[in-house]
């Protein structure tokens, strides 16, 4: 039997529920009109779209909807499910590059039954972990929009530093300073391997020939692109047996993230 039981509550307008401490963690979230946590030492506005953790041991209370009728789902689990310990609530939001809002939706839809513990455990490891991938700013953010526009489809074409450095409205040399200070290498190296990523796809998940895989990644001839190709991976594309990846490289694993995200 499950031992977290998720829950619905309806609250009149300007209901309040008095300062409390509970002795195990608590997932709250609102399905209709806004509410605020109370604490000792502040307060933290949960609308619809957040997901408030509540850990043991904390003083608080909640202020809920003042002008309307408010609902939201909550759900108890045990301190275990939990690794280090969290000493204060913590709000994130529901959005398109996580999971909450359907694990939230999903709770309520399961009932009862050990897949209850098992969504809790895996809506835990979401909210706890490491922060979002920093996203980049400025000129690393503008090249990487219009390297996006650019490779929208297949075939991928040719995008050189001195377009792309235009682009961006800086010269070569500070394009690459930027691309070598957050991918590790320079923008030409940055590029090419991102094209190889695409051949190494192509490579190993179709029938492509080695030569229409060279078009498609946007080679000027297949010559070409076995040469590059070797060089990169020490190997001709026709014998790649799908590793080493230049995926390997955390820069060119970034820069791929942030094009095809």
């Amino acid at each position: 039997m499950s031992r977290c039981i998720p829950a619905v509550a309806d609250y009149p307008a300007g209901a309040r529920l008095p300062m409390r401490v509970i002795d195990d963690y608590e997932f709250v979230w609102m399905l209709r009109g806004r509410a605020r946590l109370v604490t000792p030492d502040d307060s933290i506005v949960v609308a619809p779209g957040h997901l408030l953790l509540i850990p043991p041991g904390f003083r608080h209370g909640f202020e809920w909807d003042q002008q309307h009728p408010s609902r939201h789902g909550y759900v108890h689990f045990p301190p275990e499910y939990v690794g280090a310990p969290v000493a204060a609530p913590r709000l994130v939001r529901m959005s398109g590059d996580n999971p909450i809002g359907g694990l939230c939706a999903y709770l309520l839809a399961l009932g009862e039954g050990e897949q209850i513990d098992h969504t809790v455990r895996y809506l835990v490891s979401v909210v706890l972990a490491d922060a979002p991938e920093r996203p980049v700013s400025g000129p690393l953010l503008t090249a990487v929009s219009h390297l996006r526009r650019e490779w929208a489809d297949l075939p991928l074409h040719r995008v050189s530093v001195h377009s792309l450095a235009a682009a961006s409205s800086v010269t070569r040399g500070y394009l690459n300073r930027l691309f070598q200070a957050e991918f590790g290498l320079s923008v030409g190296s940055a590029l090419e391997r991102v094209r190889c990523s695409r051949a190494e796809t192509l490579l190993t998940r179709t029938d492509l020939t080695v030569d229409a895989v060279a078009r498609a990644c946007g080679f000027a001839d297949v010559s070409h692109f076995s040469h590059r190709f070797t060089t990169i991976h020490g190997m001709p594309p026709s014998a790649y047996p799908g590793n080493p990846s230049v995926l390997d490289h955390p820069g060119v694993r970034r820069l791929t993230r942030l094009l095809w995200r």
